[in-house]
């Protein structure tokens, strides 16, 4: 239950900049700098299947002072809820609690809803235990400072994604990470910074999908990289991600970024640190079951 005098609604695009300071006063006092730009708060509010009116919340103190904001990515029943630094976990587990709800009315079905915190967010971590969900794994955030003279390499078909070819990468990317998500539907995509790795055979073996760079830090994002499983073990995912570094550092960007499961089984940690990234911090992953309630008409 909230305290007294405080109140939740639902946010709309003239809230960004608002709910962009709060996400930031979160990052600093987690991380100690923001990991957020405009963009983000947009794709969250308007993302593919996102409904602004129904998928999140705010919360406002008695002042009218925005002090949390929570939302939904339907595509994989993902959970945020961010609260300003010192409110208590009222804020957080009424947040959660509303996630749940909105995941349970648009599922059809039994369906795994995640979330993630930082392992020093200890009040959050108990936040979502309270809530029923379980330690699943960790996702690192890693970075690679760049010099501005970095070089693609040689030896590999990589070349710039054309824009009709965005349904076939993002085959690809299910087929490399064996699930449903709708890669072709990335918020803040720039086309012209993501790649694909010709095979030999002819046809697309890897892609490269990039996102919108944080102009704040100039740092650039890699947000999916993946291989083919039947194209695996040729360099391709060295050389894709190689040719990125050099694509960012020609267009005078300080970093690279990118996220990454610690667990994976395509060691893709060990290929990352390989190519100079290191990491930034690490966020705990969790996993409830939620029973969805949609019946189909």
């Amino acid at each position: 239950m909230l305290p007294e005098g405080y109140r939740t609604e639902r946010p709309a695009l003239t809230d960004v900049t608002e709910i962009l300071e709060l996400v930031h006063a979160s990052d600093i006092a987690a991380i100690g700098y923001p990991d957020f730009v405009p963009g983000d708060v947009e794709a969250a509010l308007t993302g593919p299947g996102v409904d602004p009116a129904a998928d999140s919340w705010l919360v406002r103190d008695g002042d009218g002072r925005l002090v949390g904001w929570g939302y939904l990515t339907p595509e994989d029943w993902f959970c945020e809820a961010y609260a300003r630094p010192g409110e208590g976990p009222s804020v957080q587990a009424t947040l959660i609690d509303l996630l749940l709800g909105r995941i349970a009315e648009r599922a059809d079905g039994e369906v795994t809803a995640g979330a993630g915190a930082l392992p020093i967010e200890a009040q959050y971590i108990g936040v979502l235990a309270d809530a029923g969900f379980a330690f699943s794994r960790q996702h690192a955030r890693m970075s690679r400072p760049l010099a501005g003279d970095e070089q693609p390499p040689a030896g590999h078909a990589i070349r710039a994604m054309r824009t009709e070819e965005l349904p076939a990468c993002a085959e690809i990317l299910r087929a490399a990470f064996g699930d449903t998500n709708d890669y072709a539907g990335t918020p803040n995509l720039v086309p012209a910074e993501c790649l694909v790795a010709e095979a030999e055979t002819g046809g697309l073996a890897g892609v490269l999908l990039s996102t919108e760079h944080a102009e704040d830090t100039g740092e650039g994002w890699v947000k999916w990289l993946g291989v083919h499983p039947d194209h695996r073990r040729h360099g391709l995912a060295a050389a894709l991600l190689s040719t990125a570094i050099a694509a960012n550092a020609r267009l005078g960007r300080k970093s690279v970024g990118l996220g990454v499961d610690t667990s994976s089984p395509t060691k893709a940690f060990t290929l990352y640190e390989r190519l100079g990234f290191t990491m930034a911090y690490q966020a705990n992953i969790y996993r409830r079951t939620v029973v969805g309630c949609m019946i189909d008409a």
